[in-house]
């Protein structure tokens, strides 16, 4: 038999292990608390050769190049740069005459499609030779992966015809013109009479229903399951959809256009476009918490419709932003995730880079300057930092009340 004293000292025991299980269960998950907060793109300068306007800008879906199409002022022919080395500096390439911008740049940048707005041409190569794909305004898409063409008729028209040989021969599948091709056979469709948007997995024989009242305009990621309308998202293919978090708004007379939506739907890039002739654009915004937060791109004005333009790799994690008028070509990227240790400090960068407003870079020189960025105070903290601490809360509460039941039954028996 167990004397009293004997049982109030091992009852004190147990009480003195409980909180040290709750105090390591703390400090082993708090990491995990600053790992959730949102990343935040680092932008830097860079030179794009030529003197000529900018005819386009792309990056492969892999994120390992950059192309720009650039029309020479003294021949008036246009070139391609390819950057393997984020800017820094460029092969050059000939190109079909009388080209107007990059149509699409498969995953790793071996294939190009690029056109007049009559002629579509592809490069299998990189860049360096080109076949002519289809004319008389025929509209031309091409899969993330490379390996499927969709050629609908002029200005969009049905038929639909399909290639899996990089334009060699073509098969009928169709009658509607996708607005969106991905892998597998994979398509959607938006129909502007309707406002619906249709999905079809067999290459556009039959399509399917998967948002009615789909309207704006609608980005989708590379590998179909996010997507956007402007207003809502899905993270399923278009199954189930719920409102952006926080909408990327400036002002009340501004339309906004999501251009992008990264694969796991985090990263989002949004231009600020005039709601009429008369109102001013605004500048554009990112996201990489799937629209909770927003971060600005410096204070420019950012028109993609009328000469502005905008990519992002396939993962969000690259982005190319160029502004002609304003003398601006910036690259953006995002830290890569750091492996989070027990005890750690996380990945140990915090606050937003931003561009200073109005900084440039000149010249014809295919290397680019150093970086040019400023630091701006930290943003408040996502939700999702805030739902990944309570969460942890919540499990190290759990387990602490689990010791506490287990040490009053204990002491009952005692």
């Amino acid at each position: 038999m167990l004397t009293k004293s004997k049982k109030y000292i091992m009852h004190r025991g147990m009480l003195s292990l409980i909180f040290a299980f709750a105090l390591s269960v703390s400090v082993i998950l708090s990491p995990l608390v600053r790992a959730e907060e949102s990343p935040k793109y680092t932008w830097k300068d860079i030179v794009i050769p030529g003197d000529g306007p900018l005819q386009g800008v792309d990056i492969s879906r892999d994120g390992s190049k950059l192309f720009a199409l650039r029309r020479n002022y003294g021949t008036n022919k246009a070139k391609l740069f390819v950057s393997s080395d984020d800017g820094v500096s460029w092969d050059s390439f000939n190109t079909p005459d009388d080209l107007i911008h990059i149509t699409s740049v498969n995953t790793n940048g071996s294939k190009i499609i690029v056109s007049d707005g009559s002629t579509n041409n592809i490069s299998i190569d990189g860049g360096r030779n080109w076949t002519v794909l289809s004319n008389n305004s025929e509209t031309v898409g091409m899969s993330p992966d490379g390996s499927v063409l969709a050629r609908c008729g002029r200005w969009g028209a049905p038929p639909l015809y399909i290639s899996t040989d990089n334009g060699q021969t073509w098969v009928q599948k169709g009658n509607k013109c996708p607005s969106r091709i991905f892998n597998g056979g994979k398509m959607v469709y938006r129909d502007y009479a309707r406002s619906f948007l249709e999905w079809s997995t067999d290459y556009g024989v039959t399509w399917s229903v998967i948002k009615e009242e789909a309207v704006r305009d609608v980005a989708f990621s590379d590998d179909a399951k996010s997507m956007t309308d402007g207003w809502n998202m899905s993270l399923d293919g278009g199954v189930s959809w719920s409102l952006i978090p926080e909408y990327p708004q400036v002002g009340s007379d501004y339309a906004n256009k999501i251009e992008y939506i990264s694969n796991d739907g985090k990263k989002i890039i949004a231009t600020l476009q005039p709601a009429s002739p008369d109102d001013w654009p605004g500048p554009m915004l990112m996201s990489t918490d799937g629209g909770k937060t927003w971060q600005k791109w410096g204070n420019e004005a950012f028109q993609t419709r009328v000469g502005d333009k905008v990519a992002m790799s396939a993962d969000g994690r690259k982005l190319l932003a160029v502004s002609p008028d304003n003398n601006i070509y910036r690259l953006a990227t995002l830290p890569r995730p750091q492996p989070v240790t027990p005890g750690g400090t996380g990945s140990g960068t915090s606050g937003a880079v931003t561009p200073s407003a109005g900084s440039s870079s000149s010249g014809s020189s295919t290397t680019a300057v150093s970086s040019s960025t400023s630091n701006k105070k930290p943003e408040k903290p996502s939700r999702i930092l805030a739902e990944t601490g309570v969460s942890v809360w919540l499990v190290s509460g759990s387990a602490i009340a689990a010791v506490v039941v287990g040490g009053l039954a204990l002491r009952k028996r005692l």
